[in-house]
């Protein structure tokens, strides 16, 4: 299925494609608008006409089922490149007919009728437009559109807007991020270069900053050197904040980049400062610092109050704490004497630590675990015991399970990276074991193995220094087949290799040899099955393989080679001799689905004896013994028996007939020699 999840934050017009998005190699340069959360395309290339925003290929069931036509009515050319006319359930916008009532179609348009948008989506900037016969496809306007279209023009930087009369700009009356409404003019002015967003011009009328900058007395951005002594940079809020929201008594600060918090540097009020265990700094009585018993009072170079655990602020050992204790008692004389431990750790007077999985524990021992640590249980779920794997299967865990929680039974609670939360289960959702470096990596290089299941494997590598190589992140080492890989990713790669989703793919080793069987100079020169199809023309810094079910595509220059969506086996297409797109000849698809004739797409086909489905529910080519009759197989004479049948009493009539041939064989051989 295809999945448009771009989130757009500011509205552009006439924009380039997201380089990672769906519309990269189908859509013209320059051909993509943001609408709401969706990225749409208004115009393909050659061969290709935008339908629900994506590119596809002309004569295919999407493009028919849209009634996708020329103005006119007519068939679209094989070069065409928009629509012109939509038919019913659709409407036209820009180039391309939308579905009313799903996405991206409902970020545009509420209301449609006869193949035109009534009531636009005035929630995502778009405004009516009010001329007696608007251009076909322009009956919404974006309101920053700043293009004349039937004599009325967009504000820049506008996100509502409305319009009276039939020509002129429109009166804005709300502004993208970035921008502030002038209510004179209603038009929007850019705020200045540190505001992300802002109420009027000048450095004195910002609300929130951009990144790097600071919001500072409520109303200016400011470096974050510019938050010092009396308040320090908070990057969670992009908000200066003062040192009194740390403490009320705490007169300095700064944030620590190493804990990720802010810390006190200088208390009043006669008080001391008070570091805890998680590395914060805040201000204490000094008479409340050791009566907590968590913590007790240290005078080097003034006086502190530092955790029972602490054993290096102190320049001797009676000024030391006991390493790992939570609680203690202390007298200016004398060292610290420990009464509790910090969980993992056992003991009084000296802490030991606990078992390596145990998160709490009364003494040593791999089976006297009280508590287990995230990522375990405690075995036969009751205490003291072992703390086992969430994903030991042999102990009863859960296969694939990285968090989870013993009750009366075992609950998973989360998955490793590599496997997917289903259910009570984790199912395997990615073949690195790392998940390609977890949530910073991506496992989106799908791949169809020999019993034609989609597995997933890397095409970005989390971890620094890491590429793909073989669908699994590996340390660069520059000896693995890759020739332009750098940091989490690969662009071209070495002979005997071929580029594949952003990682190099050797042609002699699963599971690249269920794409490629040869491969020339970094680039697949032939598929391994047809499965798929190796790109015309395709050079190494380019995707040389893909998919007969890849709709995406793929671009090498000008000219664009696509899949089928829902295709499960392919021929690949011509290479192009001029600027467009071309698409795989489709031969088979998933179940319940049947090639068009042209085979550029897959319908559901539920007629068995329909060999091509035009779209979904409508035969255009019927097995032999059937005729095409308003879309359906019929019968040309005879009962009207299912392929099935007709098999059947096939078989049966061979069998009889061997039998035949059996017994006059027999008859004549044996009843002649007696």
């Amino acid at each position: 299925m295809l999945l448009i999840a771009l989130l757009f934050v500011s509205n552009t017009f006439a924009a380039d494609c997201q380089p990672d998005g769906d519309h990269a190699a189908t859509c013209q340069t320059g051909k993509c608008e943001a609408v709401g959360s969706s990225e749409i395309c208004t115009q393909c290339r050659a061969g290709g006409a935008p339908i629900d925003g994506f590119c596809r290929p002309v004569g295919s069931p999407q493009v028919i089922a849209a009634g996708c036509t020329k103005g006119d009515g007519s068939a679209l050319e094989g070069t065409a490149t928009t629509c012109g006319k939509c038919g019913s359930g659709y409407f036209l916008f820009m180039g391309g007919c939308y579905r009313t009532g799903s996405q991206p179609g409902s970020e545009i348009c509420t209301a449609a009728e006869g193949g035109k948008c009534t009531v636009c989506n005035t929630a995502n900037g778009l405004f009516k437009n009010p001329a007696a016969a608007p251009d076909a496809g322009r009956e919404c306007l974006f309101c920053w559109d700043t293009a004349e279209i039937n004599g009325i023009t967009g504000v820049v930087g506008c996100s509502e807007c409305s319009h009276i009369g039939t020509s002129g700009p429109v009166t804005c009356s709300a502004c993208n991020e970035r921008y502030f409404l002038d209510g004179a003019r209603h038009t929007c002015t850019q705020c200045i270069n540190n505001c992300e967003t802002c109420t009027g011009a000048g450095a004195t009328n910002c609300k929130t900053c951009k990144a790097g900058f600071y919001l500072k007395d409520g109303n200016t951005c400011v470096a974050e050197g510019s938050c010092t002594d009396t308040a320090y940079p908070d990057l969670e809020s992009g908000i200066c904040k003062a040192c009194t929201t740390i403490h009320e008594q705490c007169t300095a600060c700064s944030f620590d980049k190493a804990n990720g918090r802010p810390k006190c540097t200088a208390c009043g009020g006669s008080q001391i400062l008070k570091t805890e265990l998680d590395g914060t700094v805040t201000c204490v009585v000094e008479g409340q610092c050791a009566a907590e018993k968590t913590h007790f009072v240290i005078d080097e170079s003034g006086k502190k109050c530092v955790p029972c655990s602490d054993v290096t602020t102190g320049s001797t050992d009676e000024k030391q704490g006991v390493a790992n204790c939570r609680t203690c008692t202390s007298s200016p004389s004398q060292k610290p004497i420990c009464e509790t431990c910090l969980d993992g750790y056992y003991g009084t007077t000296s802490c030991t630590e606990c078992d390596a999985n145990c998160a709490t524990c009364n003494s040593a021992g791999a089976a006297q675990c009280q508590t287990c640590k995230p990522g375990y249980f405690l075995k036969g779920g009751q205490a003291p015991a072992e703390c086992v794997a969430c994903d030991s299967t042999t102990d009863s865990g859960i296969s694939g399970c990285a968090i989870c929680t013993f009750d009366t039974s075992l609950t998973c609670n989360s998955c490793k990276p590599d496997y997917a939360l289903i259910g009570s289960g984790c199912q395997k959702s990615c073949e690195d074991d790392t998940g390609c470096g977890g949530a910073s990596g991506a496992c989106d290089a799908t791949i169809i193995d020999g019993q034609g299941n989609a597995k997933h494997y890397c095409s970005y590598c989390g971890k620094t220094n890491d590429v793909p190589i073989d669908g699994r992140c590996v340390a660069n080492t520059q000896n693995q087949g890759n020739t332009g890989c750098t940091d989490h990713v690969c662009t071209q790669c070495t002979t005997g290799y071929f580029l594949y989703m952003g990682g190099c793919y050797s042609v002699s080793t699963a599971p690249s040899s269920h794409m490629c069987k040869t491969a020339d100079g970094g680039v697949c020169t032939e598929a391994a099955s047809d499965k798929y199809f190796a790109v015309p023309g395709a050079a190494k810094t380019g995707q040389s393989v893909l998919a007969c079910g890849n709709p995406l595509g793929t671009a090498v220059d000008d000219k664009t080679y696509v899949g089928v969506e829902g295709c499960s086996q392919c021929t690949a297409p011509a290479q192009l001799d001029a600027p467009g797109m071309a698409s795989a000849t489709c031969t088979a698809c998933g179940e319940g689905r049947k090639p068009s004739k042209s085979g550029t797409g897959c319908a559901a086909c539920s007629d068995a004896n329909c060999r091509h489905c035009r779209v979904d529910g409508v035969c255009e080519e019927c097995s032999s013994g059937f005729s095409l009759e308003g879309g359906k197989c019929v019968s040309t004479g005879g009962p009207n028996l299912s392929t099935e049948a007709i098999a059947g009493i096939s078989v049966a009539a061979i069998v009889v007939v061997g039998g035949l041939v059996g017994f006059l064989c027999w008859w004549f051989l044996c009843r002649g020699k007696a």
